[in-house]
């Protein structure tokens, strides 16, 4: 009986945590006219590319049934879902991968940075041996004109050009303010990776991965905006110095010829004022 207890009351913290994640998701999808019908296509395919993934036996091949059985999805749809490849990148998601490396190189490449991690203005071309726009993105990609690029930086107010011609960084970081599927792409690895360690570490996982915050609340409005000020600054000085750090090992690693991992850090703060006005009328 103690045991049935404490499973219900697992199973409960379990669902009230899982309505927290999910309560800024359907915002979202309210927000911009995507249904509950409409995303259950969505979530199945999760479903199945998860369990495929992630839950196989050992040394037996992942079929439709075992999907079926994991996910309670129709084995018919298991199957389609499974013959449908989504795995290509879309031209979107293609420009943000670019513009996220371009924008480490520039922050943590001696030739496109000084000492503290502040981006140097670089002219278009190259002018007597100084790196140039065009060296910043034919050194991380030979597909992309870095006439192009710049279009549509200049476009988007990632960049601007300065009175003697040099091409300026506005933003220290890569956040495309009017190109809005950009934006989701961010938003889908930042949430993804952040919601993976969440999962890993509840799967109690040895070493835990490291995930922290602070909660405070009662605080004026003041306090807050300072408390925002000085965490906008400490934490992008970290991410500065963590990026410099992680492009010069990762130079080091491909001339070892033993690059196989992946990181992503990042960090957030979250802010919130009640409506006194709502509060008293009830």
């Amino acid at each position: 009986m103690m045991e049935s207890n404490l499973l219900n009351k697992k199973e409960l913290l379990f669902a009230k945590a899982l309505v927290l994640i999910l309560k800024p998701l359907v915002k979202i999808l309210i927000s911009h006219n995507i249904t509950y019908v409409g995303v259950q296509s969505l979530l199945k395919r999760a479903y199945v590319q998860v369990a495929e993934a992630d839950f196989g036996l050992p040394n037996k091949k992942q079929t439709d049934s075992r999907i079926s059985l994991l996910t309670g999805i129709h084995r018919g749809d298991v199957k389609r879902i499974r013959q449908a490849s989504d795995e290509q990148p879309f031209e979107k998601e293609m420009k943000a991968s670019l513009g996220a490396q371009l924008m480490a190189v520039w922050l943590s490449h001696p030739h496109y940075s000084d000492e503290d991690g502040n981006p140097l203005p670089l002219f278009k071309t190259e002018q007597d041996g100084v790196p140039s726009f065009e060296n910043l993105v034919l050194s991380v990609s030979k597909d992309k004109h870095p006439r192009s690029v710049l279009d549509d930086w200049l476009a988007q107010g990632i960049v601007c050009i300065t009175d003697d011609g040099q091409i300026q960084l506005r933003e220290k970081g890569y956040v495309p303010e009017d190109d809005f599927e950009e934006k989701l792409f961010f938003a889908g690895k930042n949430i993804s990776n952040h919601l993976a360690v969440v999962a890993s570490n509840l799967e109690k996982k040895s070493p835990p991965m490291f995930d922290r915050a602070i909660y405070y609340r009662e605080l004026s409005e003041d306090s807050v905006v300072q408390l925002e000020r000085i965490a906008k600054q400490k934490m992008m000085a970290v991410l500065i110095e963590m990026n410099q750090l992680a492009s010069e090992l990762q130079v080091q690693d491909e001339k070892q010829n033993k690059p196989s991992g992946q990181i992503h850090l990042g960090a957030y703060f979250y802010k919130e004022f009640k409506d006194m006005e709502k509060d008293d009328d009830n």
